[in-house]
């Protein structure tokens, strides 16, 4: 996937990541919803990205893989 076509599926960058988390090397993307809330990290120095929901700390993991493979998560979102 594409920024453009994360950013059309509603992903923005997060402004700010608490200490503590694992989220601190590479960029950090979220989507909002009425539903709730889901994260996209995309580690630095590429490698597996992880699409997320639920606690910053205690995250509850829905996918690790290539970022192609997130356009198969989201297909109703794109």
């Amino acid at each position: 996937m594409s920024r453009e076509e994360l950013a059309l599926a509603g992903f923005f960058p997060a402004d700010w990541i608490p200490s503590g988390t694992r989220y601190l090397h590479g960029e950090l993307l979220v989507r909002m919803s009425a539903r709730g809330s889901l994260r996209l990290f995309i580690p630095a120095g590429g490698g597996e990205v992880e699409v997320s929901s639920g606690s910053l700390f205690d995250p509850v993991v829905h996918y690790v893989g290539a970022l192609e493979g997130v356009a198969a998560l989201l297909g109703p979102l794109l």
